[in-house]
Parts: C-alpha cells; structure tokens; sequence
C-alpha cells in the first residue's frame, strides 16, 4: 500500500486535499438526503435526477473546492509557520554553535592571557633583576673584584645552578673563564679552564658569532661541550659580551633542568649581558686611564724634580730665615735639626721635595698643637704652588725672549743680501744678547776636519758653525 506521505510532501498539499475530502462528504450526504426525500432507489439515476432537479444541490456541490481552497491557504500558512519554525531552529543551533566558539575563544583567550601576563610578570621581574645587578656592579672599577661578584649576584638573584664568565685573551684566539659561583665552576676556575674560540663548546660558537645560543637539552646539542666539573646541566644559555661591535667574552648561564630557557628570556638577559659588557669596559677604561695616569703622574715627577734641580742650581740663593726680628738670606743649605721644639715640614710639588719649611720655639717644652701645624703644612703647600708659578713664569719670559731675539735676528738677516753683512750681524746680535762672551763665526772648507768646540785665551767656549 502507497502511503499518501510520500506523494504528500508540505502541509499545504496536506491541508489542501483534506479540505477536498471534507467538502466531498457535503455534496454526497446532501444528495442521499434528497435522494431519500424523494422515495427514490439509491442509484446514479437517481443522483442524475435530483443533481438536475435542485439548484440548492449545485451550490453544496461546490463546497469540495471552496474548502479544499481554505484548507490550502490553511496549508501555506502552517507551511510557513514550519519554515519559519526551522530558520528560528536553524538560527538557534547557529547560535549555539556561535556561542560555543566564542566561549571556547574567551577560554583560549583567558588562558593566553593567564599566560602572557605570567610572562608579563616574569619579564617584569627579571628586569628588576637586571637593574638590581647593574646597579650594583657599576660602581666596581677593580675588574678582578667586579667578576666574581657579578657571578654570585646573578646566581643568587636568578637561582641559576652555575653563571661563568669569560673574558677572550688579547689574541682573540681562546675564551678564559674569569668568573664562577659554582663549586664546579671554581674548580674550572683553577684549572685555567679556557675555550678555543669557534671550536669548543657554546662559548666557542658565541664567541666567535656574537648571537645568543640556547641548548634546551644539553644531551642533544652537537656543539655542546660538557665537563665532569658540571655533572647537573641539563640546559644552557650562553650570550656574548660586546662592547659596540667588539666582542669581550662571554656570560654563560647554566640550569639543573631541561627546557628552561626560550626566546624570551635570551632577549632579557641579553640586556643583562649588555650591563655586565658595560662594566667590564668601564672598568678596562678605568683600570687603562689610572695606569695612564700614574704613568704621567711619574713623567710629571720626574719633569718637574730635573727642572727644580736645574733651577734650583741656577740660584744663588737658597732661601731666608726669619728671627723675629728680621729676615737674612740663606746661600747653604741649613742642617736639619731633631728636636721637640722644632717643626719640620717638607715642601713637596707633585711627589718631589723643593724645599723645607723649618719653625722653632724658643722653649724647648713648648709643643705645636694642631691648629698650628694644619697651618703650616696649607702653608707649605701654597709655597709650593706659588714657587712653581714663578718657575713656570720665568721660564715663559726666557722662551719669549729666544723667540724674540730669533724673530728679530731672521728679520735682520733677511734684509741683509752681503756675505759679510750676514755674517757680522750674525756674531753682532749674538754677542749683545750673551753678556761677556765671545763669539766667533768662521767659515771652513767642508772637505776639512772641523772642531766644534775649542777653548779662547780667556777660558770661555767658542763654538765653530760650518756652512754648507
């Protein structure tokens, strides 16, 4: 049997058909009534005859057609109903679905952000440390005191299981281990532990590179280069130490677990590797300008002690010495006297003494007190500078005056276009401008033998200028 479903697909052609039959059944019992009224056999003459003869009939006849066309516009509507009703399904499952993703995306979403801002924190914090590290190992010139210290601060700020430090060695050919807060380190320490650089171990690869290397699994590493100092690394990062473009060394960092380090921590402690690369330098500047510094300071001393010596040589007298009374030249050295009365303080010019300040009491139990001797010794000190100011003075006056008597001498001589003129003015100039002596200027065959400096009648030096 063919179920009217499968030809019957909407609700209108249901609605539709069912009104059709519904409206038949007015038609037939309207006609058998009639046909009954009638006394008439039930048969299709007699449905022909009352059919013909009643128009009421035509109109009932109808009721087939009008009700199935209600029943179809019935049917559109439920039709309609349905199909609205599965769009606000249909919307609603979308809308389910909408709202499962979204809650799976703010899920996701939460999670990312639990986990950014855990970075977020952790960067925070290392950058505290960072500048807790910088601020305490800046102010550390002694390159051999700011190492170690560098390398148990890190450690102990960042619990890393072992921090080393190298330094490369002048020929750039091997990274040394300068620094260790591990026991194994320092045992590396006094082994001279050292890298080749370019050929051994993460420090040879970074040293010779200048990039950052992490080794999440040690194990399987190929450039890695264990020692049995180190049995616990499982991880390590190691990051160049540069100064601009130059590479120092080295900071190698290194943990008891697996997996430790990413991407974000070589950038932030890439910012440590560049303090610590600052104050190694600064310290290397300051080490270099305080060895330039004595040096100089020794050239000074040495300069200025050969010029008091020549200067004081050039004086007749020594000093002066003042009684009370009145004050009296002093052409000899005085002998200096030991005694409780009596207050010796050196006069001293960059580390050399030029002079003594000498003070005695007539009482022999007398003792100097502080205020006195404060007052003595801010006194030596301004004679000193006072008594250099006059040296550096006088020997400015004498420069100006040989550049004078130079500048004056070319002048003359270079107005004068006579051999004999030149060489008059010559000995002229010369012998006004040195008091009492003699000069000679004579010209010499150049093939012959010519004697520098010979002695005159009167004891003086002569000296003999050979023109070529």
């Amino acid at each position: 049997m063919i179920r009217p479903n499968l030809f019957l697909k909407t609700e209108t052609q249901k609605y539709a058909l069912a009104g059709a039959v519904f409206g038949l059944l007015f038609p037939v019992v309207a006609t058998l009534i009639r046909i009954a009224n009638s006394n008439l056999p039930y048969e299709l003459s007699s449905v022909v005859t009352v059919q013909s003869s009643d128009s009421l009939l035509w109109i009932i006849d109808t009721a087939p057609f009008f009700l199935g066309l209600f029943a179809f516009f019935a049917g559109q509507r439920q039709d309609n109903l349905q199909k609205l009703n599965s769009e606000l399904q249909q919307r609603e499952y979308e809308l389910e679905n909408i709202k499962t993703i979204l809650e799976n995306s703010v899920e996701e979403r939460s999670q990312e952000l639990v986990l950014l801002n855990r970075q977020i924190v952790k960067r925070a914090e290392q950058l505290r440390l960072i500048a807790d590290v910088a601020r305490s190992t800046i102010s550390i010139h002694d390159i051999d005191r700011l190492l170690p210290y560098t390398a148990q601060l890190i450690s102990q700020r960042f619990k890393f299981y072992h921090v080393g430090i190298f330094l490369l060695d002048e020929q750039k050919q091997y990274a040394i281990l300068r620094a260790s807060n591990s026991q194994g380190g320092l045992r590396m320490l006094k082994k001279g532990h050292r890298l080749k650089v370019g050929a051994q171990g993460i420090v040879g690869y970074v040293t010779r590179t200048g990039q950052a290397r992490i080794a999440l699994n040690v194990k399987d590493d190929p450039v890695y280069f264990g020692g049995a100092d180190l049995p616990d690394t499982r991880s390590e990062i190691t990051l160049p130490l540069k100064s601009g473009n130059i590479i120092l060394g080295a900071l190698d960092i290194q943990s008891a677990e697996a997996n430790v380090f990413s991407q974000d921590d070589s950038s932030t402690l890439s910012i440590l590797a560049d303090q610590i690369a600052i104050a190694i330098q600064n310290a290397i500047s300051y080490e270099q300008s305080q060895r330039a510094l004595l040096e100089a300071e020794i050239v000074s001393r040495q300069v200025a002690g050969q010029a008091w010596r020549s200067y004081a040589g050039r004086r007749k007298g020594r000093g002066y010495r003042y009684d009370g009374v009145r004050s009296e030249p002093l052409n000899e050295a005085s002998a200096s006297s030991e005694s409780n009365n009596v207050l010796n303080i050196a006069v001293r010019l960059r580390g050399q003494t030029i002079g003594h300040l000498k003070l005695k009491h007539p009482d022999a139990s007398r003792t100097w007190t502080e205020d006195e001797l404060a007052m003595a010794e801010a006194t030596a000190e301004r004679v000193a500078l006072a008594l250099e100011g006059t040296r550096l003075l006088e020997d400015a006056q004498k420069r100006a005056a040989r550049e004078t008597f130079l500048s004056d001498i070319t002048a003359k001589l270079g107005s004068s276009f006579q051999m004999d003129s030149i060489l008059r003015d010559t000995v002229e100039e010369l012998g006004q401008t040195l008091k009492f002596s003699t000069v000679t200027f004579q010209l010499v065959n150049p093939s012959e033998p010519v004697h520098t400096t010979g002695q005159n009648h009167n004891g003086s030096s002569t000296r003999e200028n050979k023109s070529e």
